[in-house]
């Protein structure tokens, strides 16, 4: 195994803090709306963050994805993440609550959010070892 340099260590701290924040808004036992709707929010660029990275490694693994849909369908195929569909679903929430507003997409986006971050923990894991490979 290579030796693991600083600005790869530095490119996956922005995702462990993301998910880290993600995390902490989760665990507030009955959150107000106010609680909820940042919780979404961190939902929100925990995603943008973990898909970016996931595209980085995977281009320094010598693998071209574009678009989110292509990234996580290259993660699926290389094995680094089980369902693809619950990423995509992942997508679509974060596309809505960016374009729409509403107590009932915000419930459906906020319930949604705390399937993704074990999720995105799992892959976090997975492209912090990629990346130091």
């Amino acid at each position: 195994m290579n030796q693991v340099n600083e600005s790869q260590l530095a490119s996956t701290e922005p995702a462990a803090l993301a998910l880290n924040n993600l995390k902490e808004a989760l665990d507030i036992l009955n959150p107000t709306d106010l609680e909820r709707d940042g919780t979404i929010q961190r939902f929100e660029y925990s995603y943008e963050i973990i898909w970016k990275l996931a595209q980085r490694i995977l281009k320094d693994n010598e693998v071209t994805a574009e678009t989110p849909k292509a990234v996580f369908r290259e993660l699926g195929r290389l094995g680094w993440i089980d369902n693809v569909e619950n990423w995509f679903e992942f997508q679509k929430s974060r596309n809505e609550t960016s374009h729409e507003y509403g107590k009932a997409l915000a419930l459906k986006s906020y319930q949604l959010a705390k399937t993704f971050l074990p999720l995105a923990n799992s892959l976090f894991t997975v492209l912090k070892t990629k990346a130091n490979e």
